[in-house]
């Protein structure tokens, strides 16, 4: 059986998701399960911005510039290539990975060359 949320409850959950802080941490401080401040948020106040998940990107956006002026002009073919250049400047490890996901985030596709 599931129990509801008592009024105070509530509120403070929604003044903590309005102060941006994250649903674990409320749950922690509330005394509620991490699912009950999600399902509480999706019925209030679906208007609040979701947290961004994941890591920062290596690549600034002067670096996926750069990356797109290398294919753009023949300095490089591929993303391989991108990616040795980005890490001489950057000065960390990089993955073509994400090099190639930069690239087709800012509209530009993969083409297969064909052979002669």
């Amino acid at each position: 059986m599931v129990r509801s949320l008592s009024l105070t409850q509530q509120n403070t959950i929604l003044s903590l998701l309005d102060s941006g802080h994250s649903g674990e941490a409320i749950a922690k401080q509330v005394g509620v399960s991490p699912s009950a401040v999600s399902k509480l948020h999706s019925k209030k106040c679906s208007t609040l911005p979701k947290a961004i998940g994941g890591c920062p990107s290596k690549l600034s956006p002067s670096n996926i510039c750069h990356a797109q002026h290398l294919i753009t002009s023949g300095k490089a073919e591929n993303a391989v290539q991108v990616t040795k250049a980005l890490e001489n400047i950057i000065d960390q490890p990089l993955s073509a990975n994400t090099v190639c996901l930069h690239l087709k985030k800012s509209g530009m596709k993969a083409v297969v060359k064909t052979k002669h």
